[in-house]
């Protein structure tokens, strides 16, 4: 699920009918809308705000995925990102997305969690572009192999603690880009069940193929050939040495 840069509008007042298309997405319901206003009042939260490239019901909103809506919220004082669950998500709580959430942060990666419910995710917001606008607007080789190699030691840090994200293969909607920053997104997908394959995935997506290796390969000097080759290493044996072979790629 993208976030992108974008201008917030007005605040949406709590307990209306166009908050309730939001919250209850896509099945409005009185009683349900009810029990999540005082969820959101367990986590602090005093205000949600428009604005964003997705629009639900009329209303403009920053994200828009299988599991859930994320638009900007405020809560003890300072602005977040908030997750909804989807009514129709494929599951009943958003306690399993937290907990892969958790393991991200403690490796160092993605937004900050601050507070979550059944239903809530409460987190810092990942101000910036996608990756695919990014390389589009700003990308030249210094900043190209920056954002590269920001991403790429995320995915690093990830594969470390077994933690496989499951949607690198599209960094264009995962990975947000800020002063030549990367930051990870969205972690419902994610599993410690699987074998981890975030520099692989992120890796041919950034130099291999798709949207943004196209941009990509604009801007840096490398070899596609050479990309392949370094991944299939990296894949078979996750070592440091192997992952720094990737890099080289970028220098």
């Amino acid at each position: 699920m993208s976030q992108q840069r974008v201008t917030y509008s007005s605040e949406l007042v709590l307990g209306s009918s166009e908050l309730a298309k939001i919250l209850t997405y896509p099945q409005e319901s009185d009683n349900e809308y009810a029990a999540r206003l005082k969820e959101l009042d367990g986590l602090g939260v005093t205000g949600i705000f428009g604005g964003g490239r997705t629009t639900i019901g009329g209303t403009s909103i920053a994200g828009k995925g299988c599991v859930g809506l994320v638009v900007k919220a405020k809560a003890h004082g300072r602005l977040y990102a908030l997750k909804i669950r989807r009514i129709d998500a494929n599951r009943s709580t958003m306690r399993e997305e937290v907990k892969y959430h958790k393991l991200a942060n403690d490796a160092g990666v993605g937004p900050k969690l601050v507070d979550c419910s059944d239903n809530f995710i409460l987190m810092e917001f990942a101000e910036g572009m996608t990756i695919a606008e990014w390389a589009k607007d700003k990308a030249n080789v210094r900043q190209a192999s920056a954002v590269a190699m920001s991403a790429l030691e995320q995915c690093y840090l990830l594969d470390r603690v077994s933690l496989d994200h499951g949607e690198l293969s599209h960094v264009d909607r995962h990975i947000i880009v800020d002063d030549a920053k990367a930051t990870i997104i969205d972690f419902e997908s994610a599993s410690t069940q699987r074998k981890p394959s975030n520099v692989t995935a992120a890796g041919q997506s950034l130099f291999v193929s798709g949207v943004v290796a196209g941009l990509f390969s604009q801007a840096l000097p490398y070899k596609r050939e050479s990309a392949i080759s370094a991944l299939k290493k990296y894949k078979h044996d996750q070592t440091r040495e192997n992952f720094e072979a990737i890099f080289e790629l970028l220098s």
